[in-house]
């Protein structure tokens, strides 16, 4: 106990993709500053040490959930632009997923089941996930499985929202008409049975991120985690590999603001727009960052490398009638 890795890894739904910052506090996609807030109070009490007397090993382990999970959580949804950032990285994130879907992409836990078809499915996820924030954290031993539960809502709600159609329905069972016997499978020249039906096809394996891509999805990572160093440098081989995609010098103009390099910020802002001008959403993130930047306060240039606009005032040397010295001015000029 202790260590990072004892922390639990959510393995379904969004969380299977990023950080599901939502489903760790129980609260919808949807909700505002106060639900956040008090799924955060609702999860802190859950694991206050209080609740693990004379259960040391239990104790240390609520203390890890909320240091790991709960908290980090809290911090960036609770901030409005930390919330703002990673609500566009889920979007993006949502978007990439949609350009080459995996078979497996729509959950399929009894949780999601019918969401789809419901006619009002946006107040039925909110009535779904506020119905099991309420049992999330009341047991240690199915926190981990509701959480899960919750992050595969979160999927649902992101893909319908985005426009998905991949969603899978239930075969409809088919009964042949009274009278009309069952075939019975039909025997090989060698005595066996052949097959009554064709084997299904194999599914279509999961598409594979190129190495741009894969550097992509780690620079988000880092951003999120407020490793911006490390996050340019990914970025900076995601380009190299890819000079033409416009999301990924949007990103690295984010993490370069983020260190308060305005312009370098600035010049993968306009890069982005370049690249995809025709890209209405792309457009609208570059012109919220460039905004950021033009409000940021001038780096203060230090004193001694100051350079003056106007030239250095020359003092004139003394005139020659002049050069007699004190004498020659006391007594006026020589004959």
């Amino acid at each position: 106990m202790g260590s990072h890795s004892d922390v639990p890894r959510l393995s379904r739904g969004l969380a299977r993709y990023e950080t599901d910052h939502f489903a760790i506090l129980g609260v919808p996609l949807t909700a505002d500053s106060k639900r956040i807030r008090r799924g955060y109070l609702q999860a802190a009490k859950a694991l206050h040490p209080d609740r693990f007397v004379g259960d040391p090993e239990g104790a240390e382990r609520a203390n890890l959930l909320f240091a790991k999970l709960v908290n980090p959580a809290n911090e960036v949804l609770s901030k409005e632009r930390e919330r703002s950032e990673y609500e566009a990285l889920l979007k993006l994130r949502i978007q990439r997923l949609l350009e080459s879907p995996p078979a497996d992409l729509w959950p399929t836990g009894e949780t999601v089941k019918g969401l789809a078809e419901s006619p009002n499915w946006q107040e039925e996820y909110v009535r779904r996930v506020e119905k099991l924030a309420q049992e999330q954290y009341s047991s240690m031993a199915t926190l981990l499985e509701k959480t899960e539960q919750l992050s595969e809502l979160n999927l649902a709600y992101l893909l319908l929202k985005a426009g998905y159609k991949g969603i899978p329905t239930p075969a409809a069972k088919t009964t042949p008409p009274p009278g009309i016997p069952t075939p019975s499978p039909s025997r090989t020249p060698l005595g066996g049975i052949a097959a009554s039906s064709p084997v299904p096809p194999t599914p279509p394996p999961t598409p594979q991120l190129n190495p741009a891509e894969t550097r992509f999805l780690q620079a988000l990572d880092m951003i999120e985690r407020k490793q911006y160093r490390v996050a340019i440098q990914y970025l900076n081989f995601a380009i190299s590999a890819e000079p033409n995609v416009a999301r990924y010098y949007l990103h690295r103009g984010i993490a370069h603001l983020k260190q308060g390099n305005a312009g370098m910020a600035k010049a993968d802002f306009l890069q982005a727009s370049r690249l995809e001008p025709g890209n209405a959403e792309l457009m609208a993130e570059v012109r919220r960052w460039l905004q950021q930047v033009t409000t940021q306060p001038p780096v203060p240039v230090p004193a001694a490398s100051r350079q003056t606009s106007q030239a250095q005032k020359v003092v004139p040397p003394p005139r020659k009638e002049d050069s007699g010295g004190f004498w020659s001015r006391l007594f006026g000029k020589k004959k």
